[in-house]
């Protein structure tokens, strides 16, 4: 190890301190450096409780739920009963796990290719140096999906939904008088029917297909999730274990 210095700058006379094997260590499972820009350095997320995790192996794709404490004297509780009732009515699932807003999901908004890069473990039992190549730089952000829904940005439920029945069109148990719904029944209109063949597609359009957003987009988002579990505090047993089954001797490296 140089410490910045090049070839041209070590003295001859300099002592040699020691010398370490570095291990080239090829795991099962991809490995991956999270990094969260808009989040203070002094606010990690070692002590923080997840409820979930889920991964797009292939795209890099990470979501996290971040669990809330809606009990804390700085939660403002209306408007987290607000963003509830308005979310967890949306397409009649269950966004929130309660009455309140209980979570917040952070993902992924930007990955790079890791391949030039490692992450590495000092052995200092065995004074070894063992190194394991990224897959993946990924970028994790808030998610503000219970903003966005229609229905907390239409007027929330006080907003009159299209999916209703009018009430006035139709009696009380819900169905139309004889006479009205007979008179007001339209008539069947004929209409033209157009066919349309599609046509052989060509070598250059289809690679051009296959290297377009659009395409790329659809193959995200029909990968499935897949769960994961989260060890945030690197101090914890878990954390300990994993450190140390990685560091085995028994597993298969290459030596460099």
């Amino acid at each position: 190890m140089t410490n910045g210095h090049t070839s041209m700058d070590i003295d001859d006379d300099d002592e040699l301190l020691y010398e370490v094997d570095v291990e080239l260590r090829r795991t099962p499972q991809s490995t991956y450096l999270f990094q969260y820009p808009i989040r203070p350095h002094y606010r990690s997320y070692d002590e923080t409780t997840f409820a979930s995790a889920r991964i797009k192996e292939k795209h890099s794709l990470v979501e996290m739920d971040l669990l809330i404490d809606s009990q804390s004297t700085n939660y403002y509780a209306a408007r987290g009963k607000q963003f509830a009732d308005s979310t967890n009515n949306e397409n009649g699932r269950q966004y929130f796990n309660s009455d309140r807003m209980d979570k917040q999901t952070i993902a992924s908004t930007i990955s790079s290719n890791g391949d030039h890069y490692f992450v590495c473990l000092f052995d200092n039992q065995n004074r070894r140096l063992v190194l394991c190549p990224l897959k993946s730089i990924i970028q994790l952000r808030p998610q503000f999906d219970y903003i966005d829904t229609p229905s907390s940005t239409s007027g929330g439920a006080n907003a009159k939904d299209s999916n209703f029945i009018d009430d006035e069109a139709y009696g009380s148990d819900g169905e139309q008088s004889g006479s009205e719904s007979e008179e007001n029944k339209p008539e069947p209109i004929a209409s033209l029917v157009t066919m349309k063949f599609a046509k052989k597609e060509s070598d250059y359009h289809k690679k051009k297909r296959l290297q377009s957003y659009s395409y790329y987009r659809q193959m995200r988002d029909d990968e499935r999730w897949q769960d994961l579990v989260c060890i945030m505090n690197p101090h914890s047993f878990e954390a300990q274990r994993i450190r140390e089954e990685f560091l085995a001797k028994d597993n298969q490296s290459i030596s460099s």
